[in-house]
Protein backbone atom coordinates (compact mmCIF):
# COMPACT_ATOMS: atom_id res chain seq x y z
CA UNK A 1 0.00 0.00 0.00
CA UNK A 2 2.68 2.48 1.00
CA UNK A 3 4.58 1.98 -2.00
CA UNK A 4 1.29 1.99 -4.50
CA UNK A 5 0.47 5.77 -2.39
CA UNK A 6 4.02 6.48 -3.25
CA UNK A 7 3.96 5.70 -7.66
CA UNK A 8 0.63 7.60 -7.16
CA UNK A 9 2.44 10.41 -5.40
CA UNK A 10 5.33 10.67 -8.00
CA UNK A 11 3.02 10.25 -10.46
CA UNK A 12 0.91 13.40 -9.01
CA UNK A 13 4.07 15.15 -8.92
CA UNK A 14 4.70 14.86 -12.16
CA UNK A 15 1.23 16.08 -13.50
CA UNK A 16 1.16 19.42 -11.67
CA UNK A 17 5.07 19.83 -12.52
CA UNK A 18 3.46 19.71 -16.49
CA UNK A 19 0.98 21.80 -15.64
CA UNK A 20 3.22 24.29 -13.65
CA UNK A 21 6.39 24.42 -15.40
CA UNK A 22 5.36 26.52 -18.96
CA UNK A 23 4.03 29.30 -16.16
CA UNK A 24 7.63 28.88 -14.23
CA UNK A 25 9.11 28.67 -17.23
CA UNK A 26 7.87 32.35 -18.16
CA UNK A 27 8.40 33.58 -14.51
CA UNK A 28 11.33 33.01 -14.90
CA UNK A 29 12.33 34.51 -18.42
CA UNK A 30 9.83 37.25 -18.25
CA UNK A 31 9.71 38.56 -14.58
CA UNK A 32 12.69 36.73 -12.14
CA UNK A 33 15.32 37.19 -15.07
CA UNK A 34 14.84 41.01 -16.02
CA UNK A 35 14.92 42.10 -12.27
CA UNK A 36 17.73 39.99 -11.51
CA UNK A 37 19.25 41.89 -14.59
CA UNK A 38 18.71 45.22 -13.56
CA UNK A 39 19.64 44.88 -10.35
CA UNK A 40 23.35 43.97 -11.96
CA UNK A 41 22.83 46.86 -14.41
CA UNK A 42 22.29 49.56 -11.57
CA UNK A 43 26.07 48.53 -10.21
CA UNK A 44 27.24 49.25 -13.89
CA UNK A 45 27.74 51.49 -16.32
CA UNK A 46 25.13 49.78 -18.78
CA UNK A 47 24.30 51.99 -21.74
CA UNK A 48 22.71 51.43 -25.13
CA UNK A 49 25.92 54.20 -26.57
CA UNK A 50 28.16 51.65 -28.37
CA UNK A 51 30.94 54.15 -27.68
CA UNK A 52 30.55 53.49 -23.88
CA UNK A 53 32.52 50.60 -22.45
CA UNK A 54 30.75 48.33 -20.15
CA UNK A 55 32.32 48.95 -16.26
CA UNK A 56 31.32 48.00 -12.84
CA UNK A 57 31.14 51.30 -11.27
CA UNK A 58 29.20 49.90 -7.64
CA UNK A 59 27.06 52.47 -5.77
CA UNK A 60 27.88 55.14 -8.09
CA UNK A 61 24.57 55.58 -9.81
CA UNK A 62 22.93 55.68 -6.51
CA UNK A 63 25.58 58.32 -5.20
CA UNK A 64 24.42 60.32 -8.56
CA UNK A 65 20.49 59.74 -7.85
CA UNK A 66 21.16 61.31 -4.37
CA UNK A 67 22.73 64.37 -5.66
CA UNK A 68 20.28 64.64 -8.84
CA UNK A 69 17.83 67.67 -8.59
CA UNK A 70 15.87 65.98 -11.28
CA UNK A 71 14.92 62.83 -9.11
CA UNK A 72 13.80 64.50 -6.11
CA UNK A 73 11.94 67.04 -8.51
CA UNK A 74 10.14 63.91 -10.44
CA UNK A 75 9.65 62.28 -6.73
CA UNK A 76 7.91 65.32 -5.79
CA UNK A 77 5.48 65.01 -8.73
CA UNK A 78 4.88 61.36 -7.62
CA UNK A 79 3.63 62.19 -4.70
CA UNK A 80 1.93 65.33 -5.72
CA UNK A 81 -0.05 63.03 -7.82
CA UNK A 82 -1.28 60.64 -5.03
CA UNK A 83 -2.86 63.47 -3.37
CA UNK A 84 -6.10 62.43 -5.55
CA UNK A 85 -5.74 58.98 -3.62
CA UNK A 86 -7.91 59.51 -0.68
CA UNK A 87 -10.71 61.69 -2.19
CA UNK A 88 -10.98 58.55 -5.07
CA UNK A 89 -11.52 56.11 -2.55
CA UNK A 90 -13.89 58.74 -0.37
CA UNK A 91 -15.40 58.82 -4.07
CA UNK A 92 -15.42 55.25 -4.40
CA UNK A 93 -17.33 54.59 -0.77
CA UNK A 94 -19.74 57.54 -1.04
CA UNK A 95 -21.31 56.13 -4.82
CA UNK A 96 -20.88 52.50 -3.93
CA UNK A 97 -23.61 53.68 -0.78
CA UNK A 98 -25.36 55.54 -3.25
CA UNK A 99 -25.55 52.28 -5.80
CA UNK A 100 -25.87 49.27 -3.15
CA UNK A 101 -29.48 49.84 -2.87
CA UNK A 102 -31.86 49.03 -6.24
CA UNK A 103 -34.51 51.83 -6.64
CA UNK A 104 -37.77 51.31 -4.44
CA UNK A 105 -40.01 52.26 -7.47
CA UNK A 106 -40.85 48.81 -7.86
CA UNK A 107 -44.40 49.54 -10.04
CA UNK A 108 -43.50 49.09 -14.09
CA UNK A 109 -45.83 51.27 -15.24
CA UNK A 110 -44.74 54.34 -12.80
CA UNK A 111 -40.85 53.62 -13.69
CA UNK A 112 -41.88 53.46 -17.24
CA UNK A 113 -43.70 57.10 -16.92
CA UNK A 114 -40.88 58.56 -14.87
CA UNK A 115 -38.24 57.43 -18.03
CA UNK A 116 -40.64 59.05 -20.44
CA UNK A 117 -40.60 62.50 -18.19
CA UNK A 118 -37.22 62.33 -18.18
CA UNK A 119 -36.62 61.83 -21.39
CA UNK A 120 -38.70 65.00 -22.78
CA UNK A 121 -37.34 67.15 -20.10
CA UNK A 122 -33.89 66.24 -21.34
CA UNK A 123 -34.78 66.90 -24.97
CA UNK A 124 -36.04 70.18 -24.40
CA UNK A 125 -33.41 71.69 -22.08
CA UNK A 126 -31.00 70.21 -24.53
CA UNK A 127 -32.95 71.51 -27.91
CA UNK A 128 -33.26 74.90 -25.69
CA UNK A 129 -29.12 75.06 -25.02
CA UNK A 130 -28.63 74.21 -28.85
CA UNK A 131 -30.94 76.95 -30.05
CA UNK A 132 -28.98 79.52 -27.88
CA UNK A 133 -25.55 78.28 -28.88
CA UNK A 134 -24.49 76.61 -26.06
CA UNK A 135 -23.30 73.49 -27.71
CA UNK A 136 -21.19 71.61 -25.20
CA UNK A 137 -23.59 72.34 -22.61
CA UNK A 138 -26.61 71.03 -24.55
CA UNK A 139 -23.88 67.95 -25.15
CA UNK A 140 -23.79 67.09 -21.55
CA UNK A 141 -27.41 68.00 -20.29
CA UNK A 142 -28.29 65.43 -23.07
CA UNK A 143 -25.78 62.57 -21.45
CA UNK A 144 -26.84 63.56 -18.33
CA UNK A 145 -30.79 62.60 -18.77
CA UNK A 146 -29.89 59.63 -20.98
CA UNK A 147 -28.10 58.35 -17.90
CA UNK A 148 -31.53 59.46 -15.49
CA UNK A 149 -33.69 57.61 -18.39
CA UNK A 150 -31.79 54.30 -18.68
CA UNK A 151 -31.31 54.34 -14.63
CA UNK A 152 -34.84 55.28 -13.29
CA UNK A 153 -35.99 52.84 -16.32
CA UNK A 154 -33.78 50.03 -15.48
CA UNK A 155 -32.17 50.84 -11.99
CA UNK A 156 -28.94 50.90 -10.11
CA UNK A 157 -27.07 48.51 -12.15
CA UNK A 158 -27.27 50.98 -15.03
CA UNK A 159 -25.34 53.62 -13.10
CA UNK A 160 -22.80 50.65 -11.27
CA UNK A 161 -22.07 49.48 -15.15
CA UNK A 162 -22.10 53.31 -16.63
CA UNK A 163 -19.06 54.34 -13.71
CA UNK A 164 -17.72 51.10 -13.96
CA UNK A 165 -17.13 51.33 -17.95
CA UNK A 166 -13.86 53.37 -17.65
CA UNK A 167 -11.98 50.70 -15.57
CA UNK A 168 -11.91 48.38 -18.65
CA UNK A 169 -12.00 50.79 -21.44
CA UNK A 170 -8.64 51.18 -23.57
CA UNK A 171 -6.53 53.43 -21.33
CA UNK A 172 -4.73 55.30 -24.22
CA UNK A 173 -8.31 55.58 -25.74
CA UNK A 174 -9.18 57.55 -22.66
CA UNK A 175 -6.17 59.40 -22.21
CA UNK A 176 -7.06 60.60 -25.95
CA UNK A 177 -10.61 62.14 -25.36
CA UNK A 178 -9.59 63.73 -22.07
CA UNK A 179 -6.78 65.55 -23.84
CA UNK A 180 -9.84 67.17 -26.45
CA UNK A 181 -11.85 67.93 -23.44
CA UNK A 182 -8.80 69.59 -21.54
CA UNK A 183 -8.06 71.54 -24.96
CA UNK A 184 -7.66 75.27 -23.72
CA UNK A 185 -10.04 76.60 -26.88
CA UNK A 186 -12.16 74.02 -27.96
CA UNK A 187 -12.38 71.59 -25.11
CA UNK A 188 -15.66 70.66 -23.34
CA UNK A 189 -13.83 71.83 -19.76
CA UNK A 190 -12.92 75.47 -20.57
CA UNK A 191 -16.23 75.85 -22.42
CA UNK A 192 -18.49 74.95 -19.75
CA UNK A 193 -16.39 76.95 -17.51
CA UNK A 194 -16.55 80.08 -19.47
CA UNK A 195 -20.57 79.96 -18.30
CA UNK A 196 -19.22 80.35 -14.66
CA UNK A 197 -16.89 82.61 -14.53
CA UNK A 198 -16.84 86.60 -15.60
CA UNK A 199 -16.46 87.90 -18.65
CA UNK A 200 -11.96 88.02 -19.33
CA UNK A 201 -11.07 85.91 -16.92
CA UNK A 202 -8.54 83.93 -18.30
CA UNK A 203 -9.02 80.19 -18.62
CA UNK A 204 -6.95 77.49 -17.04
CA UNK A 205 -4.67 76.23 -19.87
CA UNK A 206 -5.22 72.85 -18.23
CA UNK A 207 -2.24 70.97 -20.27
CA UNK A 208 0.41 73.59 -20.89
CA UNK A 209 0.58 75.16 -17.50
CA UNK A 210 2.87 75.08 -14.88
CA UNK A 211 0.83 76.28 -12.39
CA UNK A 212 -0.36 74.24 -9.30
CA UNK A 213 -3.00 74.69 -6.62
CA UNK A 214 -0.21 73.67 -3.99
CA UNK A 215 2.86 74.80 -3.29
CA UNK A 216 3.43 73.48 0.65
CA UNK A 217 6.85 71.99 -0.84
CA UNK A 218 9.28 74.23 -2.19
CA UNK A 219 10.05 73.99 -5.88
CA UNK A 220 13.11 75.13 -7.99
CA UNK A 221 12.95 79.02 -8.74
CA UNK A 222 12.16 78.19 -12.65
CA UNK A 223 9.03 76.24 -11.49
CA UNK A 224 7.60 78.40 -8.73
CA UNK A 225 4.10 80.44 -9.67
CA UNK A 226 3.34 81.08 -6.17
CA UNK A 227 1.51 77.99 -5.80
CA UNK A 228 -1.96 78.84 -6.82
CA UNK A 229 -4.07 78.17 -10.26
CA UNK A 230 -4.71 74.95 -12.69
CA UNK A 231 -2.26 72.99 -14.45
CA UNK A 232 -1.48 70.37 -16.20
CA UNK A 233 -0.70 67.85 -13.08
CA UNK A 234 -4.66 69.14 -11.69
CA UNK A 235 -5.42 68.24 -15.01
CA UNK A 236 -4.42 64.42 -14.83
CA UNK A 237 -5.42 64.39 -11.08
CA UNK A 238 -9.19 65.34 -12.10
CA UNK A 239 -8.91 62.65 -14.98
CA UNK A 240 -7.70 59.91 -12.22
CA UNK A 241 -10.35 60.78 -9.84
CA UNK A 242 -12.94 60.42 -12.53
CA UNK A 243 -11.75 56.88 -13.58
CA UNK A 244 -11.10 55.98 -10.07
CA UNK A 245 -13.70 56.52 -8.31
CA UNK A 246 -16.18 54.17 -10.51
CA UNK A 247 -13.66 51.05 -11.03
CA UNK A 248 -12.53 48.38 -9.15
CA UNK A 249 -12.68 49.74 -5.66
CA UNK A 250 -16.86 50.67 -6.54
CA UNK A 251 -17.45 47.25 -6.42
CA UNK A 252 -15.27 46.33 -3.81
CA UNK A 253 -17.17 48.50 -1.72
CA UNK A 254 -20.56 47.48 -3.01
CA UNK A 255 -19.51 44.09 -1.99
CA UNK A 256 -18.51 44.93 1.15
CA UNK A 257 -21.22 47.09 2.20
CA UNK A 258 -23.76 44.43 0.93
CA UNK A 259 -22.41 42.35 3.41
CA UNK A 260 -22.96 44.33 6.51
CA UNK A 261 -26.35 42.86 8.68
CA UNK A 262 -29.01 44.97 8.24
CA UNK A 263 -29.89 44.49 11.39
CA UNK A 264 -27.88 47.54 12.24
CA UNK A 265 -29.28 50.05 10.45
CA UNK A 266 -32.58 48.81 11.62
CA UNK A 267 -31.72 49.20 15.28
CA UNK A 268 -30.44 52.33 14.42
CA UNK A 269 -33.73 53.27 12.81
CA UNK A 270 -35.06 52.79 15.97
CA UNK A 271 -33.04 55.06 17.72
CA UNK A 272 -33.79 57.81 15.35
CA UNK A 273 -30.22 57.91 13.83
CA UNK A 274 -30.50 60.17 10.42
CA UNK A 275 -28.62 58.83 7.09
CA UNK A 276 -25.45 60.62 7.26
CA UNK A 277 -24.75 58.96 10.96
CA UNK A 278 -25.98 55.61 10.08
CA UNK A 279 -23.22 55.98 7.02
CA UNK A 280 -20.56 57.58 9.69
CA UNK A 281 -21.13 55.35 12.64
CA UNK A 282 -21.97 52.23 11.23
CA UNK A 283 -21.08 51.63 7.02
CA UNK A 284 -17.74 53.41 7.20
CA UNK A 285 -15.87 51.27 10.26
CA UNK A 286 -17.64 47.75 8.64
CA UNK A 287 -16.44 48.70 5.39
CA UNK A 288 -12.59 49.44 7.34
CA UNK A 289 -10.66 46.49 6.07
CA UNK A 290 -12.07 47.14 1.92
CA UNK A 291 -10.73 50.66 2.71
CA UNK A 292 -7.73 49.36 3.80
CA UNK A 293 -7.04 47.16 1.04
CA UNK A 294 -7.63 49.52 -1.07
CA UNK A 295 -5.46 52.29 -0.40
CA UNK A 296 -3.04 50.15 -0.09
CA UNK A 297 -3.53 49.02 -3.59
CA UNK A 298 -3.80 52.51 -4.54
CA UNK A 299 -0.48 53.63 -2.82
CA UNK A 300 1.51 51.07 -4.90
CA UNK A 301 -0.20 51.90 -7.89
CA UNK A 302 -0.25 55.95 -7.30
CA UNK A 303 3.87 55.24 -6.47
CA UNK A 304 4.50 53.64 -10.02
CA UNK A 305 1.74 54.95 -11.88
CA UNK A 306 1.69 58.71 -14.33
CA UNK A 307 3.59 56.77 -17.20
CA UNK A 308 0.66 56.38 -19.35
CA UNK A 309 -0.39 60.19 -18.77
CA UNK A 310 2.75 61.99 -19.00
CA UNK A 311 3.51 59.65 -22.39
CA UNK A 312 0.49 60.40 -24.20
CA UNK A 313 -0.77 63.90 -22.59
CA UNK A 314 2.32 65.88 -21.99
CA UNK A 315 5.26 64.19 -22.94
CA UNK A 316 6.28 65.02 -18.81
CA UNK A 317 6.06 68.56 -19.87
CA UNK A 318 5.71 71.34 -18.94
CA UNK A 319 9.06 72.06 -17.96
CA UNK A 320 9.04 68.52 -15.92
CA UNK A 321 5.75 69.32 -13.91
CA UNK A 322 3.96 65.99 -15.14
CA UNK A 323 7.40 63.50 -15.05
CA UNK A 324 7.11 61.05 -12.48
CA UNK A 325 9.43 58.51 -11.28
CA UNK A 326 8.07 55.71 -13.93
CA UNK A 327 8.43 58.20 -16.62
CA UNK A 328 11.69 59.43 -15.78
CA UNK A 329 12.84 55.46 -15.88
CA UNK A 330 11.59 55.69 -19.21
CA UNK A 331 13.26 58.90 -20.64
CA UNK A 332 16.87 58.15 -18.90
CA UNK A 333 16.53 54.64 -19.67
CA UNK A 334 15.39 54.44 -23.46
CA UNK A 335 15.70 58.86 -24.66
CA UNK A 336 18.77 59.15 -22.45
CA UNK A 337 20.38 55.53 -23.02
CA UNK A 338 21.90 55.44 -19.45
CA UNK A 339 20.32 51.88 -18.63
CA UNK A 340 22.43 51.28 -15.39
CA UNK A 341 21.33 54.77 -14.08
CA UNK A 342 17.28 53.92 -15.27
CA UNK A 343 17.82 50.20 -13.45
CA UNK A 344 19.23 52.57 -10.42
CA UNK A 345 16.39 55.29 -10.20
CA UNK A 346 13.33 51.62 -10.42
CA UNK A 347 15.17 49.94 -7.66
CA UNK A 348 15.23 52.48 -5.40
CA UNK A 349 11.59 53.38 -5.86
CA UNK A 350 11.03 49.81 -5.02
CA UNK A 351 12.29 50.40 -1.66
CA UNK A 352 10.42 53.55 -1.48
CA UNK A 353 6.90 51.82 -2.14
CA UNK A 354 8.19 48.54 -0.07
CA UNK A 355 8.66 51.10 2.99
CA UNK A 356 5.55 52.99 2.59
CA UNK A 357 3.41 49.32 2.36
CA UNK A 358 4.85 48.45 5.52
CA UNK A 359 4.28 51.37 7.13
CA UNK A 360 1.09 52.01 5.64
CA UNK A 361 0.55 47.67 6.86
CA UNK A 362 1.30 48.16 9.99
CA UNK A 363 -0.19 51.26 11.37
CA UNK A 364 -3.48 51.26 8.97
CA UNK A 365 -4.05 47.63 10.05
CA UNK A 366 -3.83 48.81 13.68
CA UNK A 367 -6.34 51.02 13.01
CA UNK A 368 -8.22 49.16 10.80
CA UNK A 369 -8.61 46.15 13.71
CA UNK A 370 -9.69 48.80 16.48
CA UNK A 371 -12.21 50.31 13.89
CA UNK A 372 -13.69 46.70 13.41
Amino acid sequence: MKLWNGLREKRDYKAAMTFLMPNFIGFLVFTAGPVLLSLYMSFTNWSMKRTIELEWVGLRNYADLLSDGDFWFYFYNTIYFMLAIPFTVAGSLFLANLLVDEMRIKAVKTRQTMALLTAIIGFICSAFMAVMGWYDAALLVGVVFLAAFFGVLFGAVTYRTMFYVPSFASGVATIVLWVQIFNPDTGLANNLLSFFLPDGTPLPTWLTSSQNILGFIPQPAHFNNGGFGLGAREAIMIMGFWMGIGGNNMILYIASISSIPKSLYEAADIDGAGAFSKFWHITVPSVAPTTFFITIMATIAGLQGGFQFAKIMTDGGPAGMTTTLAYYIYVAGFEELKLGYASAVAWVMFVIIFLMTLVNWKYGNRRTESAT
